[in-house]
């Protein structure tokens, strides 16, 4: 590996060069009763003020009721709001499933987890639809972020159905015209605003932000990761500088509007060398990779 990082937040999950050499950090300070810095938020207010949360970086807020199928997948053991807990997206594909990252979920049980899909506010708990986790299923030819980022994809599947928002769909494999290098597609996500690497501390929203973003080549892509870390069969890679995913933004779709406002789904945030920064787009698992999409609808329909 080349020090590239998954696209986490709050540490749940590892391999992620953002959050797990964090937490590590962290946990030595502790050990050795130094006292620990408060990272800034984004919009610190009561209980949350000084949370790690995850944003995207050169995005704009998005407005209530828009993009209802982005989730919110959150870890009920950090703390009590859906700001403390929320760590990662996802993305509804059918009224009882949300696809996410498999490297997300590394580190949690389903017990523990629980999908908000429909919320726009982190701070507003009437807002969206919140569901248990029946069960978590990863690609079988996943490993772990510490080895490769290849099939970098999972499933929940919902304890119960999602009612009234219209899930995203996965192109078909052949459908490879949405990919085009140049052409344009929207991030989305509650991930760090900051680009990195900075000597500033990174800031994380209540609300979720969105960007467009240029589809980068394959070829570019290795040139920036190299081939032991880019495969163009499982990947895609878009950004430019200073518009990208970041920590946080873990699990969530890149994604194409089409002209009868359906959403496609192209790809799934994976990870990036920084936020941001120069010559380095952020990576996606292709969704609609032959070796990707056909898991997804069979873990789906597994429901």
């Amino acid at each position: 590996m080349r020090g590239v990082g998954l696209k986490i937040g709050n540490e749940s999950g590892t391999g992620n060069v953002r959050g797990y050499l964090l937490a590590l950090l962290l946990a030595m300070l502790l050990a050795l009763g130094a006292a620990v810095p408060v990272l800034a938020a984004e919009e610190p207010a009561g209980e949350d003020g000084g949370t790690i949360q995850p944003q995207v970086v050169g995005g704009e807020p998005v407005p209530d009721g828009e993009y209802r199928f982005v989730a919110a997948l959150r870890d009920t053991t950090r703390g009590n709001s859906a700001y403390q807990q929320q760590f990662c997206g996802g993305t509804l594909i059918d009224r009882n499933s949300v696809l996410t990252a498999a490297h997300c979920l590394e580190s949690v049980t389903a017990p523990q987890l629980r999908v908000t899909v429909g919320l726009t506010s982190l701070r507003e708990p009437g807002q969206g639809q919140t569901r248990s986790v029946e069960s978590i299923i990863r690609h079988p030819q996943y490993t772990t972020s510490l080895v490769t980022f290849r099939y970098d994809a999972a499933v929940l599947n919902l304890g119960r159905p999602i009612k009234n928002i219209a899930p995203a769909k996965i192109p078909a494999t052949t459908s490879n015209g949405l990919e085009d290098p140049g052409d344009q597609a929207t991030i989305a996500g509650w991930g760090s605003t900051v680009k990195q690497p900075s000597n500033n501390d990174p800031r994380y929203p209540v609300r979720i932000q969105e960007a467009q973003v240029p589809i980068v080549s394959d070829a570019a892509a290795r040139r920036a990761y190299g081939d032991d870390d880019y495969e163009p069969r499982l990947m895609l890679a878009a950004g430019r500088e200073n518009k990208d995913t970041c920590q946080g933004d873990s699990g969530g779709p890149i994604f194409v509007e089409r002209s009868n406002g359906r959403i496609s789904q192209i790809g799934i945030t994976s990870f990036g060398n920084g936020c941001g920064a120069k010559n380095f787009p952020g990576v996606y698992t292709e969704a609609n990779s032959e070796d990707i999409r056909p898991f997804i609808y069979r873990a789906a329909d597994a429901n």
